[in-house]
């Protein structure tokens, strides 16, 4: 629903789903899930985001994440602490700029 409708429909749904239920245990996580997604408006607005042609998932960032510590890691690299996170944050500067022009 998120992804689709976006963030608007799915406080009801919540709501809808929770007076159903007779665990509370049930019913107080899905309150947190409400409420959760609430305070984020802006950061699950996923329709917004798709027309723009942003990534949804966390897959493309997780996998920046390796390459860019790879690249400090392979055999006969060294690097230093003070100058590998300079470098690494230019590299994913450079790299997430690669899709938005």
């Amino acid at each position: 629903m998120l992804k689709t409708a976006g963030t608007r429909p799915v406080p009801a749904a919540i709501q809808t789903v929770k007076r159903r239920g007779r665990c509370s245990a049930k019913r107080k996580s899905l309150e947190r899930l409400r409420t959760f997604i609430v305070e984020r408006w802006d950061m699950v607005a996923y329709p917004a985001a798709r027309a723009r042609g942003w990534d949804l998932g966390s897959g493309p960032t997780e996998a920046m994440c390796n390459d860019l510590t790879l690249r400090l890691k392979r055999p006969g690299m060294k690097g230093d602490a003070d100058h590998a996170a300079g470098l690494m944050n230019l590299i994913a500067l450079r790299e997430s700029r690669t899709g938005s022009t």
